[in-house]
């Protein structure tokens, strides 16, 4: 799922400086040039040895202080890696925690990795390349247990690799820069290529960096691949003129370096101009088409929703009898419980959402507004999967009304913990749970939980 995570306001019209290939090294931190803000208070220049154990939600790494007063604190540190000894510098501090950045690796772990991102330590859109993948895929098992208070009973990591798996991407464009924000940073790093972005998806992102001078600052451009090629959209705040808007639209569609399937160009107050398709299909092979446009809400890649959608049709079962299914967005589920479910009844609150769904799965129930309650909402199986908040309150009175099963998809593991509790006190006993590394290199993790009454 796309990252959602809040970062402190930045200086407005700043770029990112140019990182350089070896700024994070197996036994070292990245060389961040000395003006370049991470935002952070630098009003506590003391220097601590942290013993680094582990690595924590949020994509930090997480150690115990070792020696002076504070003994012992536990220390957050971004960049480290499990079983790094480390010198670092506090920025934050309270009496039981501490928050710091990395000066120097004092003794690297065995689990520390050189990374193969030019980017990586500047960028923010990756927390842990330095981090073997077995490492990182153990901590995601791990926190994922701690937060719901269960044994995580399957991890699946449909890519082997750990890069080139994504095929959407949200690009930001400042003067002249086309890249991504940096960490802890609202700047841009200037990126020609991202490593986990597949191919068609690398090569919409070169074919972008092309008009990057004729679009505004601030622009942004999402990417998604889907069977016909890339959807380009465009949205931003200052007006663009129509020949230009043109111009870039034609670029785009006929260049031979990328296959662009269609482009919508959102600018100002003015209605979008779009050229080609207005969307594009992504669904994993095999399934019904599931139309989405770029800066719709979809899965990282059709492999990742692939996985994502047999876990989440595992633990509804093959007879779930009537489905009711909440934050269905445009459909991906929806689809696939038709041929399984006596009845299905679909909500969400957005729209645009509901009217694609309406489209990619026209033979389930769909319902806008107000979350289905009473009668229409009587369900044998509830299909929950909220934003990274979790469940709101009438969604959970909702999906507590499940009359044997619920499951729960989520893409936030503390949020879904909080919500374990409340369920287990309305009755429900948690029976499986499945950990998705659908994004290494970062610490987003999916999870699919199977609740059940007694």
């Amino acid at each position: 799922m796309p990252t959602r995570r809040r970062r402190p306001p930045a200086r407005a019209g700043r770029q990112a400086p140019q990182a350089r290939p070896g700024d994070v090294r197996a036994g070292g931190p990245p060389e961040v040039p000395a003006d370049f803000s991470t935002d952070l208070s630098t009003d506590l220049p003391v220097e601590v040895d942290v013993r680094v154990h582990g690595l924590a939600p949020g994509g930090d790494a997480v150690g115990r202080q070792q020696g002076g007063a504070h003994d012992g604190r536990a220390t957050f540190i971004a960049l480290a890696a499990p079983g790094d000894e480390v010198r670092a510098r506090l920025v934050r501090e309270q009496a039981r925690v501490a928050w710091a950045e990395l000066v120097a690796v004092r003794t690297a772990s065995p689990l520390r990795v050189a990374p193969p991102c030019p980017y990586f330590g500047v960028c923010g859109g990756c927390q842990w390349q330095h981090v073997a993948l077995q490492a990182q895929r153990t901590a995601k098992r791990e926190i994922v247990a701690r937060a719901v208070g269960a044994q995580v009973d399957e991890l699946v990591a449909p890519s082997a690799s750990g890069y080139g798996y994504r095929e959407r991407a949200r690009l930001i464009v400042e003067g002249g820069a086309v890249g991504f924000r940096a960490r802890r940073s609202h700047q841009v790093v200037d990126v020609e290529r991202c490593l986990l972005l597949g191919d068609e998806a690398g090569a919409a992102l070169t074919a972008v960096r092309g008009q990057a001078t004729t679009l505004p600052a601030g622009t942004e451009v999402d990417l998604q691949v889907g069977a016909e090629g890339v959807h380009v959209a465009v949205r931003s705040r200052a007006p663009i003129a129509d020949e230009r808007a043109s111009s870039v639209c034609a670029a785009w569609m006929t260049t031979t370096s990328a296959r662009i399937a269609g482009t919508i160009v959102a600018a100002g107050a003015v209605a979008p101009r779009t050229c080609g398709a207005q969307d594009v299909d992504v669904a994993e092979p095999g399934s019904s088409p599931l139309r989405i446009p770029a800066g719709g809400f979809a899965q990282v890649g059709r492999a990742a929703n692939a996985a994502l959608v047999a876990a989440v049709m595992q633990a509804v079962g093959d007879v779930p009898g009537d489905v009711l299914e909440l934050y269905a967005g445009s459909g991906n589920f929806t689809r696939h419980l038709l041929s399984r479910a006596g009845r299905v009844v679909a909500h969400d609150a957005d729209g645009r959402a509901v009217d694609r769904g309406r489209r990619n799965a026209p033979a389930a129930s769909w319902c806008l507004g107000r979350v289905p309650s009473g009668p229409s909402a009587a369900a044998d199986t509830v299909l929950v999967d909220p934003p990274r908040e979790g469940l709101d309150g009438e969604n959970f009175a909702a999906a507590a009304g499940a009359g044997r099963r619920l499951v729960y998809v989520s893409c936030d593991p503390q949020t879904l913990g909080r919500d374990a509790t409340r369920l287990r006190a309305a009755g429900f006993a948690l029976r499986h749970v499945v950990a998705l590394d659908l994004m290494p290199q970062t610490f987003h993790v999916e999870v699919v939980a199977t609740f059940e009454r007694p």
